[in-house]
């Protein structure tokens, strides 16, 4: 990277690994670079609306998401989209409740905030994002208060689940 980052948002989208945001100890960054495996470097990409450390980031229908985080002055609910086709971020209805440290999954169509930190409490509490409507739902909560869970996704075929 160009750029030393420490709690940044990463993920991975069209053969590219993204990372987004993060800070240096001093500052806190909207700043994002790509790695191309195929060409072997980095390069900048355009920055995200706001910047962010501590955040999640995961991909859904060919664009990196990232809610929350931290900006050195709140905790933040807000959410934005990166689009590698235009290469342009825009944002969306923002989440429900303040999420640092969240974890961020996609799945069925749907991005799933897990956990986090508010600013005062690790949080049980869990939101889904619908992109085809633009809002936010809270979801069933874990069964104790969270910060920085790891999260992921295995693609199970229906025919494994039918009996």
């Amino acid at each position: 990277m160009t750029k030393q980052r420490s709690a940044a948002g990463v993920a991975v989208l069209d053969g590219y690994l993204y990372v987004m945001g993060g800070h240096d100890g001093m500052s806190i960054f909207s700043s994002v670079e790509r790695f191309s495996a195929e060409k072997g470097q980095w390069e900048a990409v355009p920055p995200m609306l706001s910047k962010r450390c501590r955040l999640g980031a995961a991909t859904l229908n060919g664009k990196i998401y990232v809610c929350g985080g931290y900006d050195g002055a709140q905790f933040l609910n807000s959410v934005e989209y990166f689009d590698p086709k235009t290469m342009q971020w825009s944002p969306v209805t923002p989440m429900n409740i303040k999420r640092s440290r969240v974890s961020l999954v996609s799945n069925a169509n749907s991005i799933y905030a897990i956990a986090g930190y508010d600013g005062m409490s690790n949080l049980s509490s869990m939101e889904v994002y619908r992109e085809e409507t633009d809002q936010w739902e809270l979801s069933t909560p874990l069964g104790s208060h969270e910060g920085g869970v790891g999260v992921g996704v295995i693609p199970i075929p229906p025919s494994m689940l039918s009996g």
